[in-house]
């Protein structure tokens, strides 16, 4: 038998899955995801033997549960980029004022779609995934924003885009705190003149 990855101490929390529903043993299971990532563990290391190991239930539950770990490692994006982030706007996405560092659930996301997105097999599943949080993203800007359907749609895949750009590239153009909030607010005050 394989030795449980993760730290022993975080895995007691996830150790108590008995009689407990199917909704929040795959909760459980996207939170191990999450946690071996914070652990250090690498995307491409996290097979389903390791999430359930961690959970302390059946190695079968990944696939009775989510199909497969492509599906797990899908459900976990949305999960982090629907669930866990307030939301996609620049204030919560980059939260450190006067740094740049991003929000640790948009890293997660974007490690794991990076991961799939490599992958052919995956395209379809990748594709509906983007417009669900493209959607959610784009709801938040109606709302924040009173931006029509069409230009919100627009701005949050613009949005998504420039994440996926600033996680791969961003370190190497050095860019500047003030470049950087020059911008947001060139593109807040865009949005505010929609209205």
């Amino acid at each position: 038998m394989a030795t449980p990855v993760g730290d022993p101490q975080k895995r007691i929390e996830f150790g108590q899955m008995a009689n407990v529903s199917k909704s929040e043993t795959q909760l459980k299971m996207i939170q191990a995801v999450c946690h071996l990532m914070d652990q250090g563990v690498s995307v491409g290391e996290i097979s389903g033997i390791a999430v359930t190991e961690y959970c302390s239930v059946d190695k079968m539950y990944v696939n009775r549960y989510f199909g497969d770990l492509p599906d797990l490692l899908m459900e976990t994006i949305q999960y982090l980029l629907t669930e866990e982030m307030p939301s996609m706007l620049s204030s919560d996405v980059f939260p450190v004022i006067g740094t740049f560092s991003v929000n640790p659930h948009i890293e997660k996301a974007f490690k794991l779609a990076t991961y799939l997105s490599g992958q052919e097999a995956f395209a379809d599943r990748l594709s509906q995934l983007g417009k669900v949080v493209s959607e959610v993203y784009a709801k938040q800007l109606q709302d924040n924003f009173g931006l029509l359907p069409s230009e919100a749609l627009s701005e949050a895949k613009f949005g998504i885009m420039f994440i996926a750009g600033y996680l791969s590239f961003g370190g190497a153009l050095n860019l500047g705190q003030k470049e950087m909030q020059d911008f947001f607010d060139r593109r807040l005050e865009g949005l505010k003149k929609q209205d």
